[in-house]
């Protein structure tokens, strides 16, 4: 039985190896020069789909500049409590629908003495919240609006003053000026008040016993505080922003919950606070 056998020459073994190497080298600058191709298109926001004659979303950020973002369609609801520092009585409330990429916002805020039937029995959210603790409140807020709350994110007095003077103050407007003495002194004058941490603060516990248009008071404040956040120029400091979040509120959102939500959050600062719309009632944050 006979085998075919072939013999290399060290000439001829040399020569296949230099061809294999070159081919290697090829290859590796090949590699090189897609990627760099690939990191410059990306940041010149170079989009393939819209290269291939698909549809991108045109914004206009605070600067009236058009932009490409990417589109993420998504609805998510969100509650926000404070509570008083020494007592930990609920103070004020807000639950707030954000809609992407439309960049539009519904905001209710419920009164603290609002009466629900909860646990088979009638009463206060700021009773359930002292029985029963932030759960139920959001337990609470569900059963009232007809939602499911996706994160909740609460606070104290100082935590809140802190945040405010963090994200920048609001400026409220008065018809009448206010001259109130009671558990807290709080005089404010008729026409633009310009609030910070502590002043805001007694303003929105004020507004328990205000007149009936307190809810549309503290949506206003509300939309105040949330562009004072969500906007293009704070897309580079959501990092810092979350972090602050994470050490100062009380919330159920997760360095996990970030990680996973990191387009939707650059979406979110990219597009900004496009409009923002009071619910007068609780169905109308479905």
């Amino acid at each position: 039985m006979s085998k075919n056998v072939t013999f290399k020459t060290r000439r001829k073994s040399g020569s296949h190896k230099k061809a294999a190497l070159i081919i290697i080298i090829a290859a590796v600058i090949a590699g090189v020069i897609t990627v760099s191709c690939y990191s410059i298109l990306k940041k010149n926001d170079f989009n393939l789909k819209s290269a291939l004659g698909g549809d991108v979303e045109e914004t206009t950020d605070a600067s009236g500049e058009s932009g490409q973002v990417k589109a993420e369609k998504s609805t998510r609801r969100y509650l926000f409590w404070c509570k008083d520092s020494q007592t930990d009585k609920l103070e004020f409330l807000w639950v707030a629908k954000f809609s992407m990429p439309e960049g539009k916002y519904t905001v209710y805020s419920p009164s603290i003495d609002e009466v629900i039937e909860y646990k088979d029995s009638y009463s206060t959210l700021g009773n359930i919240f002292a029985s029963y603790g932030e759960q139920g409140l959001v337990d609470a807020v569900n059963l009232m609006c007809g939602i499911t709350v996706d994160n909740y994110i609460g606070s104290d007095t100082e935590h809140f003053k802190q945040m405010i003077n963090y994200l920048g103050s609001v400026t409220v407007k008065l018809d009448e000026a206010i001259n109130y003495r009671g558990d807290f002194n709080l005089i404010l004058m008729q026409g633009d008040n310009v609030l910070k941490g502590d002043t805001l603060y007694k303003f929105l516990v004020y507004t328990n016993y205000a007149p009936t248009d307190s809810s549309a008071i503290r949506c206003d404040i509300f939309e105040s505080i949330l562009r004072n956040t969500i906007n293009p120029g704070n897309k580079d400091k959501i990092e810092k922003l979350f972090s602050r979040i994470a050490n100062l509120l009380i919330t159920d959102l997760t360095i996990v919950d970030f990680s996973a939500s990191s387009d939707y959050l650059d979406n979110l600062f990219e597009t900004g606070v496009n409009s923002v719309i009071t619910a007068e009632k609780a169905a109308k944050i479905k």
